[in-house]
């Protein structure tokens, strides 16, 4: 794909309706990723090269890449409480997501900041995305790279849309619902999206120079973003709220909660199995 210079841009289980949600139980959470409120076709390619429709429930990892056809969607639900929702014709890669263990039972729906210290970064080579970061602690990363930059996020709610247009032409524009996103293009200073604020950036690339010319409009959010923002930040809670992940036991012996973790069981991604 062409690296679009850009100069001043840059900031940067499946759970049953009637039953209730169940918090972890006591023991070692180690990170995970778990598909939530799959719709139509979405699919899941494998760091091996295989490729299977995703499903809710089914637990995703580094070198996963997400992608979803015309009219589809999928949330994403990770284990330091954070959400990113995936909008139609998306592809979404998750480069890394490291999480340090915790011993405390956590309901995700109900924490306002990660339990423990995580690293999370995705790359979205096209397509549409909704996070909904919860505030991260001092050292935790969250940043999600496109085609045009990267975007640093700390706990917030946010779109991005990217939607090259295969005629030399390229759409950008990142939305901040609440907190404060960070955007960081190839040239430039950081520019710093606050809430209620929108980025737009229209890239264009002369075919016969190769020339690449960016046209960047701040602005206030708009109504658009707005409503996609709200309906799938309600995806997402609800996705919260039915979700849990697997607990690593605590073997008996001294009785400290933490000692003698036992290995995490062996799960296939993209399977289907519930934790």
């Amino acid at each position: 794909m062409v690296v679009f210079g850009v100069a001043a841009i840059c900031l940067l289980p499946r759970t049953n309706g009637q039953q209730s949600p169940t918090a972890p139980g006591p023991g070692l959470i180690q990170e995970q990723i778990k598909a939530a409120r799959v719709r139509e076709t979405v699919m899941v390619i494998h760091a091996q090269g295989t490729s299977v429709a995703l499903r809710d429930e089914d637990l995703l990892v580094q070198g996963d890449v997400v992608t979803t056809a015309l009219k589809s969607s999928v949330v994403l639900v990770f284990s330091n409480g954070s959400t990113v929702s995936i909008g139609p014709e998306s592809r979404v890669a998750i480069d890394e997501f490291t999480q340090d263990p915790f011993a405390a039972d956590v309901k995700l729906s109900e924490i306002t900041e990660e339990p423990s210290k995580s690293t999370t970064k995705l790359t979205m080579t096209y397509g549409e995305l909704v996070g909904n970061v919860k505030h991260l602690t001092g050292k935790s990363t969250f940043i999600v790279e496109t085609p045009v930059g990267a975007a640093g996020i700390r706990g917030t709610t946010f779109r991005l849309v990217y939607r090259p247009k295969g005629n030399g032409q390229a759409f950008f524009s990142l939305s901040t619902a609440s907190g404060t996103v960070f955007f960081t293009g190839s040239t430039g200073a950081p520019i710093t999206v606050g809430a209620n604020q929108e980025v737009d950036i229209k890239v264009t690339i002369d075919p016969t120079t190769g020339a690449v010319s960016v046209q960047v409009t701040s602005t206030g959010i708009s109504e658009e973003a707005r409503e996609a923002i709200e309906q799938q930040v309600k995806d997402a809670i609800e996705a919260l709220g039915a979700t849990t992940f697997v607990s690593l036991g605590v073997q008996s012996g001294n009785g400290d909660q933490g000692q003698g973790q036992q290995q995490p069981p062996q799960t296939t991604p993209g399977d289907g199995q519930s934790s």
